[in-house]
């Protein structure tokens, strides 16, 4: 007691986690639900759904009870703990030289095997966080400067007194590694985490960017790969830009499979969690808010990690922790709770487990609304594991995702506009409720994903101006196998590193080369002659970049440009009587093969992420449904939804999820309402469970089109619909 009152850390002990788990009530989860591994081992964490919370230790939690850290997460229904051991600061005692030792610990002190203990007792997994980016010895820069990042004008890559190293360097390269083998030797842990996945990076946590590593190795290996000097500005107005970018792959990968390699060897049994590498045992990214985004908040981070993520290791666990705290400035504000169960239920509806990353730990967090609704989901989770085992995509069509062209398209203006085209074709296919997976540029490349029609209907490729030639193979091969591809803008106009093909990459295109670009501001396409496809309309607005071109003789227009109108003064608002509309295609269409080849040689995509018209959207809906085989669900009701699909190979089951997005607009995320009247259309299954209600759903015979509809029940968060033919 002070002054009569409680501390403030132990007034929120007695309020904490086990005193609001009562509240929530949206899952039917029971208290008796085991929410550990029951008689699986915890070693075998990530072969199974798990549920993972984070506790990103600060210097002063050494003090806190590690015992009741632990015991905290198991009551919240985690069974993975994800904990500090050492980089940037190291929670025991070390014996080397220049790693830096917690302040805070006491002589003998050991918070790193405390932690584990506990584990152990309450059998939960036990992964280790590494950062082996920074330090905060400065010992270690003033004897060896040039283990670390150094700035243009020759000062050190430093904030906060904490030095950035080289990926180029021998604290990356060399005393790094050690930091790894001693505390992975002296601890057995299940599982590595390693932070700070992009050894290049140019921003600080004060935002400021810093440029690129220009110290002296960095020039000596970029001369001895590439003959030349290090770019003297980070664009594409440096003609060694564009090498620059490849170097900072090929050196990156390299010392990922260094450090992969040296875990391995230590514990082999440990898998290894890290951001967006093949390399990786599971995959793992971060969702927050970041205040130097553009806005609008883009609601779909979870759901866009895990469907990536999956596609760059196909078959391996992946998961997208949820912060909770709004970003680095704020890391004592705290996000809100409906906001969590929006990315955790996208999380689920791709595949993905449950991560939740604390600054601390629970008793640390000041605001705790978030917890209740998103402890009942930990456990209800727990409670229905056996769902959501090993699931994979089931969805028919696909969005090509291109890692090269968010990296190179830098250097043409189409590039540059590609973010805008992949969140409009990625809000319109969640909108016209049209489920969908992706696929990734790296792995067709390389052969690992391959584009057959026995696993999608339609691939998407939204402005992709990149395409390599092996990526162009893959897509002509699929269209002569019958599949459908979409595509908008400039895709395929450019090569490896960004320079302006002379023909189109795809042989299979209506497009046989680029012409040019023009305005196409105040246009419109004219809905109502179009062929082939049922749109909305009749006029259809567009606006931006139209793009030329010269067209194989099988090129077929499925949109008319409608005749120019004058746009003001409003007297003279309309089109000259008897006025012909532009010769400019709104769709191409080309029949090859068994398949078909779609282009839209302008932006609908942004322009619907700009401004939400539905016409716009509509237009990737109608050519799905024009010229794809039928969907295997159909999803019908009010409301804004998202519907996924998953399948269970084990049981041939397939798990459809509707999400329920009406509590999110713009950067708000409020408790949705609750939806109601909406029903899902299946083609091959003859009973369906509602998990979430836990009720069993009933449907009458298949209609004409060979969909049996089953009436959802009242929807809050998400429901997952387990159908089984």
């Amino acid at each position: 007691m002070v002054n009569g009152s409680l501390h403030r850390r132990e007034l929120m002990r007695r309020t904490g986690i086990v005193g609001l788990a009562i509240a929530g009530g949206a899952f039917n989860a029971s208290a008796a639900v085991q929410v550990g591994f029951g008689s699986a081992s915890p070693k075998d964490w990530a072969k199974r759904p798990f549920r993972l919370v984070q506790t990103n230790l600060r210097e002063p939690d050494v003090r806190d009870d590690a015992r009741k850290v632990v015991r905290d997460i198991r009551e919240y229904g985690g069974n993975a703990i994800l904990t500090n051991i050492g980089g940037i600061v190291a929670f025991y005692h070390s014996k080397l030289e220049y790693q830096y030792v917690n302040p805070f610990l006491k002589p003998g002190q050991d918070y790193v095997a405390e932690t584990i203990a506990a584990a152990r007792e309450e059998g939960l997994a036990v992964i280790g966080r590494f950062d082996l980016s920074k330090t905060m010895k400065k010992e270690a820069y003033q004897a060896h400067p040039e283990w670390f990042m150094l700035n243009r004008d020759g000062t050190p890559r430093v904030y906060a007194d904490i030095y950035t190293a080289c990926p180029n360097g021998s604290w990356y390269q060399d005393y790094g590694l050690r930091i790894l083998r001693e505390g992975m030797e002296r601890y057995d842990v299940d599982g590595v985490f390693f932070n700070a996945s992009n050894p290049y990076g140019t921003t600080d946590y004060g935002g400021v960017n810093r440029g690129n590593c220009a110290c002296q190795n960095c020039q000596r290996r970029f001369r001895e790969m590439y003959g030349k000097d290090l770019p003297a500005v980070e664009n594409f107005l440096d003609p060694n830009w564009a090498e620059y970018l490849e170097f900072q792959e090929r050196t990156s990968d390299e010392l990922t499979q260094r450090i992969y390699a040296e875990s391995r060897k230590i514990r082999p049994h440990a898998a290894i969690m890290g951001r967006g590498n093949v390399h990786c045992d599971v995959l793992r990214n971060e969702v927050q808010r970041r205040v130097d985004r553009d806005p609008p908040e883009w609601p779909y981070q979870a759901g866009e990690h895990l469907r990536e993520y999956a596609a760059i290791a196909p078959g391996k666990p992946t998961c997208a922790t949820a912060t909770a705290h709004l970003d680095y400035p704020w890391r004592q504000a705290l996000e809100s709770g409906p906001a969590h169960m929006l990315r955790f239920a996208q999380s689920l509806a791709n595949g993905g487990s449950l991560d939740l990353y604390l600054m601390g730990d629970f008793d640390d967090q000041e605001d705790k609304r978030f917890i209740p609704a998103t402890r009942n989901l930990f456990h209800w989770y727990a409670k229905n594991e056996a769902h959501y085992s090993n699931l994979q995509p089931a969805s028919r069509v696909a969005l090509y995702h291109s890692r090269r062209q968010d990296r190179w398209g830098g250097s043409h203006k189409s590039g540059r506009e590609a973010e805008k085209a992949w969140r409009g074709v990625y809000s319109a296919l969640v909108d016209q409720r049209i489920p969908f997976w992706m696929v990734d540029d790296r792995r067709v490349a390389d052969g690992t994903t391959k584009l057959s029609t026995e696993s999608y209907d339609v691939i998407i490729l939204p402005g992709v101006t990149i395409l390599t030639d092996a990526e162009a193979n893959a897509l002509d091969s699929f269209v002569r196998a019958g599949g459908l591809v979409i595509a908008t803008g400039q895709t395929g106009g450019y090569d490896k590193l960004g320079v302006a093909r002379a023909t189109m990459a795809m042989k299979t295109s209506p497009i046989a080369r680029w012409n040019g670009v023009e305005d196409a501001h105040g246009w419109t396409f004219d809905a109502s002659q179009a062929s082939s496809v049922a749109l909305t309309g009749p006029k259809i607005p567009a606006t931006g970049d139209y793009y030329r071109a010269e067209l194989v003789p099988e090129a077929v227009n499925l949109l008319p440009r409608a005749p120019d109108q004058r746009f003001g003064p409003p007297e003279f608002s309309y089109a000259d009587l008897g006025a012909k509309g532009g010769t400019e295609p709104g769709i191409l269409s080309r029949s090859v093969g068994n398949g078909c080849s779609i282009h839209l040689p302008w932006h609908p995509d942004s322009q619907y992420y700009r401004d939400g018209i539905t016409d716009h959207a509509r237009l990737f809906g109608g050519l799905v449904e024009a010229f794809a085989p039928p969907a295997p669900v159909r999803l019908e009701g009010p409301g804004a939804v998202e519907l996924t699909l998953m399948r269970q190979p084990s049981s041939g089951r397939l798990v459809a999820h509707v999400l329920n997005y009406s509590g999110q607009r713009n950067g708000l995320y409020a408790e949705p309402a609750v939806l109601r009247d909406l029903r899902l259309g299946v083609r091959q299954g003859a009973s369906a469970e509602a998990l979430v209600a836990g009720t069993n759903l009933q449907a009458g015979a298949p209609d004409k089109d060979g969909y049996r509809w089953f009436v959802l029940p009242p929807i809050r968060y998400f429901e997952a619909v387990v159908i089984t033919a």
